[in-house]
């Protein structure tokens, strides 16, 4: 049974000055799926709740980090709110009050080094509720990871599953690698169901 590799914390935001810019294990053309087991299964799109009173932390650290990286290119973080935002964007997961981090694939493809994506997450931690979900590369080419996050009791911690050889044929064994591993996983199952069969049919 193959491990996962734990994910390292950057310790920063990557720029164009730092040599790990665009190291592509971590930076591309990526189409990324977010399925998690709660509280909304959805290919595109991860709700994990602030935790109630938290969202002014929320609020003050996107706002840094979009000073920070202002050319970030479509950045998948939202911060939502049931009652303003739950019709247009079509979830009722809460009462009115329920506050949202929000991770979607905002366009086609997603040009993001996933490193930022995970440091704004774990900056983020100590204000969301207890949270599991799965990223998957979808790149143009072979795919080479699936990444699994975890946020529990204001912390995060974040291990890579790197797919060697031909990914395309690669991918569905992994899932059934895990899956005999993870019997009892709902949210892996209900990763390798919504991403699984699509690579195998």
């Amino acid at each position: 049974m193959r491990e996962p590799h734990p994910v390292e914390s950057a310790g920063a935001f990557l720029t164009k000055s730092d040599d790990r810019w665009r190291d592509n294990r971590w930076y591309g053309r990526f189409r990324l799926r977010f399925p998690q087991v709660s509280p909304w299964p959805d290919l595109y799109t991860t709700f994990v709740r602030v935790r109630p009173g938290w969202r002014p932390l929320a609020e003050e650290t996107l706002s840094a980090v979009a000073t920070e990286l202002p050319r970030q290119r479509t950045w998948p973080v939202h911060l939502l709110n049931q009652e303003t935002h739950g019709r247009g964007w079509e979830f009722d997961l809460g009462p009115p009050e329920a506050d949202y981090l929000c991770l979607e694939q905002l366009s086609d493809v997603c040009y993001i080094d996933m490193r930022d994506l995970y440091r704004l997450i774990d900056l983020l931690a100590p204000a969301l509720e207890d949270a599991h979900f799965f990223v998957h590369s979808m790149g143009d080419g072979l795919d080479q990871w699936v990444d699994e996050a975890r946020i529990h009791d204001g912390r995060s911690s974040f291990a890579r599953w790197a797919v060697e050889g031909e990914a395309w044929a690669e991918f569905p064994l992994l899932c059934a690698e895990l899956g005999d591993s993870r019997a009892g996983d709902e949210t892996f199952g209900r990763f390798a169901t919504l991403v699984g069969d699509r690579r195998v049919g």
